[in-house]
């Protein structure tokens, strides 16, 4: 999927010494949002494309036999090691256990699907979205099936953070090792401008536990005469609308940003004032690392991740998930100079 792991494969890509790489994916268009470096093999294993329900039930279906048939083909390359990513499909990949090549499984989180409330992951008031909540839909209970199975089945895990290790012992009875992420200083760095911010930026994909809702009732509590407007920067999930009219209920000044490049990225993080966290047990975040190395000051929830990330008082300030706490954190950030 689309989102920090990704952009950690093409982080790793560019800096290992390893002497060849060759990434095996499922649908190479996902480079396009963190782009691998020239010299790395690019193979493309597509799985079915038929669209819709029926051809995701298709390709759980097919998942086991799918992951065999890849890790056979993985095996035939006659690779050193093999890293294995996430999987949109199952979350926990599809060729562990069954790969020959010795392999590390990097783990960025649990499928949160199955262990986070359900209606912060299915806040769709459809029939797809009642019949998940219930636990009655067909296709969520095969995938977390298939995930529990392939977690299970991987010989070495590591993962990015003492509390997404915690997270992976409770769900799978995974112990796995601790290898915190950076930002590239080089591509994530200060304005040379300079001159007085006012924004507010949130980063993550347009879903619930990426809280960016929060983030709205917050601004909403500041007057206002004073009231920075907020920049979202999301490409994924399905509350697009509901952010929008929250925003426009409250009255906060809105600006979703989709799509774009990484320049563009990177100079919403030197423009903003403050960089607004307000995820829900973030398993990592990456969003406070290239704030903090865009010297721009972070206003984070003490949830997940952001406590290991930010330091309260010194690289940022940690608040208690509540509208008002954020409100008053980012009121006293734009205040000083």
């Amino acid at each position: 999927p689309t989102g920090g792991a990704l952009r950690v494969l093409a982080e790793w890509a560019a800096r290992t010494n390893a002497g060849k790489v060759t990434v095996y994916v499922r649908d190479a268009r996902v480079h396009d949002f963190a782009p691998l470096p020239p010299t790395v093999d690019i193979v493309e294993v597509p799985l079915s494309s038929v669209p819709g329900i029926i051809g995701d039930a298709r390709r759980l279906m097919t998942s086991p036999r799918d992951g065999a048939a890849l890790a056979q083909r993985v095996d035939a390359g006659g690779h050193d090691v093999v890293l294995c990513f996430a999987s949109r499909l199952t979350q926990s990949s599809d060729v562990l256990g069954k790969l020959r090549t010795p392999s590390l499984y990097y783990a960025p989180e649990p499928l949160r699907s199955a262990f986070e409330p359900a209606e912060l992951m299915y806040p769709d008031p459809g029939w797809k979205g009642r019949l998940t909540r219930a636990n009655l839909n067909p296709l969520e209970w095969r995938r977390r099936q298939l995930d529990r199975r392939y977690a299970r089945q991987a010989p070495r895990v590591i993962t990015h953070s003492v509390f997404t290790q915690s997270t992976l012992r409770a769900a799978y009875g995974l112990e796995s090792r601790v290898v915190p992420l950076g930002v590239d200083a080089t591509a994530f760095r200060p304005s040379s401008t300079g001159g007085r911010r006012t924004g507010v930026l949130c980063v993550g994909a347009l879903h619930p536990l990426k809280g960016h809702e929060l983030v709205i009732d917050a601004l909403a509590r500041i007057p206002r005469e004073v009231r920075p407007p907020l920049t979202v920067i999301g490409d994924r999930g399905e509350i697009e609308a509901q952010i929008r009219a929250r925003a426009t209920s409250s009255g906060v000044t809105l600006e979703l940003l989709q799509g774009i490049p990484f320049s563009e990225v990177v100079r919403s993080y030197q423009q903003a004032a403050v960089v607004a966290c307000a995820q829900i047990r973030e398993p990592f975040g990456l969003t406070p690392l290239e704030a903090m190395a865009c010297k721009t000051p972070v206003v984070a929830v003490a949830d997940g991740g952001f406590v290991e990330t930010v330091r309260d008082g010194e690289t940022g300030l940690l608040v208690d998930r509540d509208a008002g706490a954020m409100a008053r954190a980012i009121t006293a950030v734009l205040r000083s100079e």
